[in-house]
């Protein structure tokens, strides 16, 4: 399961990295554009893959660094399943607030 976790931490931290580019230089240029052309960005096909994708692989490199951290730093066997589940959940609750974010800029 080791092996699993350090492989889906590092496949998701090469994804994110050109994402952020991406998104770094977006937000850059972000004021030369209007309000309906960002609309129309988010919105369009490749738009909402775009977001869809990063979220979800930022939602879960998130959890899967602070689960790292919590078994490092947590010793009660206990309180770290509790504090990793309750992680988890937020980290989900935090992704369906994004698609439903998404649904209501789309008009859905």
């Amino acid at each position: 399961m080791a092996i699993l976790h350090w492989k889906l931490q590092r496949l998701s931290a090469i994804i994110l990295v050109p994402a952020i580019i991406y998104i770094t230089l977006y937000f850059l240029n972000i004021t030369n554009l209007t309000y309906s052309s960002i609309v129309s960005d988010i919105t369009s096909f490749w738009g909402i893959i775009f977001i869809v994708v990063v979220s979800s692989t930022l939602f879960m490199h998130s959890s899967l660094g602070i689960e790292t951290i919590m078994e490092d730093y947590i010793h009660n066997d206990s309180m770290q399943r509790f504090f990793i589940n309750l992680s988890k959940a937020i980290h989900v609750i935090l992704f369906l607030v994004t698609l439903i974010s998404l649904s209501m800029i789309r008009g859905s």
